[in-house]
């Protein structure tokens, strides 16, 4: 399985999934969930410090951001996103919520 996994994944993609079998195999629960809330708060802290960064490059007038192209990049992600899975979502909601009323 390593050796398919190794040569058809990226080596961070095989090493998340060697990590995830090997403590998986253990059955190491509470220390998995452990870890995944620190990393998960890490990736956060460190999202805020590079938002609170480029505010203040921006505020320092070291930088100026292409508003426009921002904002023209996030309205195309979300309406992706929303053609990917919102669509979909809203229809399975109204659905539930029709059943539920009747």
């Amino acid at each position: 399985m390593f050796g398919f996994l190794g040569s058809h994944l990226s080596e961070s993609a095989f090493v998340g999934v060697a990590a995830v079998v090997v403590l998986l195999k253990f059955r190491r629960y509470r220390a998995v969930g452990g870890a995944a809330v620190g990393a998960a708060s890490s990736v956060a802290t460190i999202g805020v410090a590079v938002v609170v960064a480029l505010f203040g490059l921006v505020a320092l007038g070291y930088w100026d951001p292409p508003v426009s192209e921002i904002v023209g990049d996030a309205l195309g992600a979300g309406q992706a996103l929303y053609d990917l899975v919102g669509e979909w979502l809203v229809e399975q909601t109204l659905g539930r919520l029709e059943d539920v009323t009747t």
